[in-house]
């Protein structure tokens, strides 16, 4: 960042700033352990980047951590902090928001996997409100950020920032903390719901403890079975094998997501779940000892089935083959291996 020569130099007082109506304050939230540490250590170095609103008022551009920092670095007393001097750098009133914005861009030295997706919606918001096209952001806003240079993407986080900010506005609900920590990645998919779906999406991101391919993987499950069925989210999740699923304090986050994930895959593939049903039943036929298991390509793309023998002696090798023989020589176990067959050819 170039400092002009119509910068000046100023002590200010903290209460002649502001910090938080300010509209660069783009990534709000706590101080991280290494940047507390280090201020900690070597305290405010910089001066603050100000620009003058009137004679006595100045808009906080850069320097909120230092102000966080300093905020709880000095006495409980909220008067001894507004008294607090600091050293400012002051851009004069005179330079446009578009050219504040662009100098904030500059100011910018954080890493882009710590930036939330309503974070960055929320920043691609504001250069679209203060003039700049889709093409712009996307060339100049977006590699400060750490994001590929796509207009798409940039057309993607406006229409998101208005879907997150709809229901917030309305006072309909609070998004969940999870949803607020998920990257734009995570984010995306809510696009491909509808507003009647967006409020039961959002409960499922509440109770759901699951983030990045898993959390996409869930949404795109669910958003191909509310269309194939023609239906909507809550009707889905309302189902009494979602609802139990949902509702059991006892299941850790992997365990809920996998449950769940079935069931949506039950949905969507029906047929599939019916093979796979039956090859279960028919498998269960054949009473296979505990340690002899047989499998099959889960998505029955061949005709092979895979049989698996847990020996520990040569003795169990025997008494396995001698298992496995009498069920080839029995014929109702023949009926069992032939209708397992006939799941895999589909017949």
């Amino acid at each position: 960042m170039k400092i002009k020569h119509d910068w000046v130099l100023k002590t200010i007082l903290v209460r002649q700033l502001e910090i938080v109506d300010t509209p660069f304050n783009w990534f709000p939230g706590d101080l991280s352990a290494s940047d507390m540490n280090s201020l900690d250590e070597i305290g405010i170095l910089l001066p603050l980047l100000v620009q003058a609103v009137n004679d006595s008022k100045y808009r906080l551009v850069d320097g909120f951590k230092r102000c966080s920092w300093l905020k709880s670095y000095t006495s409980n007393s909220g008067e001894d902090f507004q008294q607090t001097e600091l050293s400012c750098l002051v851009i004069p009133a005179s330079v446009s928001m578009q050219d504040v914005a662009k100098i904030r861009l500059e100011t910018l030295h954080s890493d882009p996997k710590d930036l939330s997706g309503i974070h960055l919606c929320r920043v691609t918001n504001f250069f679209m409100k203060e003039g700049f096209l889709k093409e712009v952001i996307a060339s100049q806003v977006f590699p400060r950020l750490g994001l590929i240079s796509s207009v798409r993407l940039a057309g993607q986080l406006l229409e998101l920032h208005d879907k997150l900010a709809a229901p917030r506005q309305q006072k309909k609900f609070k998004l969940p903390e999870s949803m607020t920590r998920m990257g734009y990645e995570d984010l995306l998919p809510l696009l491909k719901f509808t507003n009647k779906d967006y409020s039961s999406v959002v409960s499922l991101a509440e109770k759901m403890e699951v983030k990045g391919k898993k959390w996409r993987n869930l949404l795109q499950v669910l958003e191909e079975v509310i269309r194939m069925r023609q239906s909507t989210a809550a009707e889905i999740l309302s189902r009494s094998e979602f609802k139990k699923i949902m509702t059991d304090s006892n299941l850790q986050g992997p365990v809920r997501y996998r449950l769940l994930k079935q069931q949506l895959d039950i949905l969507r593939y029906p047929e599939l779940s019916d093979m796979r049903n039956r090859f279960d039943q028919n498998r269960k036929g054949l009473k296979l000892p505990q340690r002899m298991m047989l499998e099959c390509d889960q998505y029955f793309e061949n005709e092979e089935l895979f049989l698996t023998l847990k020996i520990r002696s040569t003795d169990e090798l025997r008494e396995h083959l001698r298992n496995l023989s009498e069920t080839l020589n029995s014929e109702n176990r023949i009926n069992a291996w032939n209708d397992l067959f006939a799941v895999l050819r589909e017949e």
